[in-house]
């Protein structure tokens, strides 16, 4: 009968906890099922956030030109694929790509359009494609040749082999003074004009004075004041929209030409 009491007041015991443990869960909102709903949940926000993760990361990467359809104003000139192993990265199949479609296409100025990358794994990509499409000149060889024909204008009255100096160059819109510069005297040079470099006479002038002073030797040094005169000044105005080229006759101080071309 004592055995039987014991065993009671055991099962009593262990129904009583239980309940308890049942009643804090649910006074704590953690009951068995509430715990594995909310294990669920959680998954699922986790997933959709890597998902929504995933994708961001992959359309910043991938919110450039060279992913996008040809524009209106670019020709496709053919396509271009790739197949070896390389990391899982657009950019790097883009590289890739551009680097062969460079050696297929030496000259002309390319770019890639709907590139598309697949295969491999997880970390890595097997192949890639993509069109070709001609994006015009580059800025180098657009300025060159706008500058030919501004010069071939602001010239026309100036007769080949004549000497000139370039007096000023006012640039704006992002160009570079520099090269400006540095194109319009190979412009020049390859007219066969002679261009003075009068940036440096004054360097030129000290040189020939220190030649003069005893320390060179007489049949190698230049003879002072032996410098030809001018007799054209080049001025050029340019800009992103055109170049316009300027010509004074030294003798006269009168404007030889004068022409304005568009890029």
């Amino acid at each position: 009968m004592l055995h039987n009491s014991n065993l009671t007041i055991g099962a009593a015991v262990a129904n009583q906890s239980e309940a308890m443990e049942q009643r804090n869960h649910f006074k704590n909102g953690d009951s068995p099922k509430t715990q594995r709903s909310r294990i669920n949940f959680k998954s699922c926000v986790f997933t959709i956030v890597g998902i929504m993760y995933i994708s961001l990361a992959f359309a910043q990467e991938t919110n450039e030109d060279w992913y996008k359809d040809p524009k209106p104003n670019e020709k496709v000139i053919g396509n271009v694929t790739y197949e070896g192993s390389f990391s899982a990265s657009y950019y790097t199949g883009y590289a890739k790509l551009l680097e062969k479609a460079k050696k297929e296409y030496p000259n002309k100025t390319i770019d890639l359009r709907q590139v598309r990358c697949s295969g491999g794994g997880m970390n890595d990509y097997t192949n890639a494609s993509a069109k070709v499409v001609d994006i015009g000149p580059s800025p180098e060889a657009k300025l060159n040749e706008t500058l030919v024909k501004a010069v071939d204008k602001a010239l026309n009255k100036v007769r080949e082999g004549s000497r000139l100096a370039i007096d000023q160059i006012s640039v704006s819109g992002g160009l570079s003074r520099q090269t400006v510069n540095d194109v319009l005297i190979d412009v020049l040079l390859d007219k066969e004009y002679r261009v003075v470099a009068k940036e440096y006479l004054e360097k030129l002038k000290e040189e020939q004075a220190q030649q003069k002073s005893g320390d060179f030797n007489d049949k190698t040094t230049a003879q002072t004041g032996n410098f030809t005169g001018v007799g054209y000044f080049i001025n050029v105005r340019a800009n992103e929209q055109s170049i316009r080229v300027q010509v004074v006759n030294v003798s006269t101080s009168e404007y030889e030409g004068n022409a304005t071309v568009e890029f």
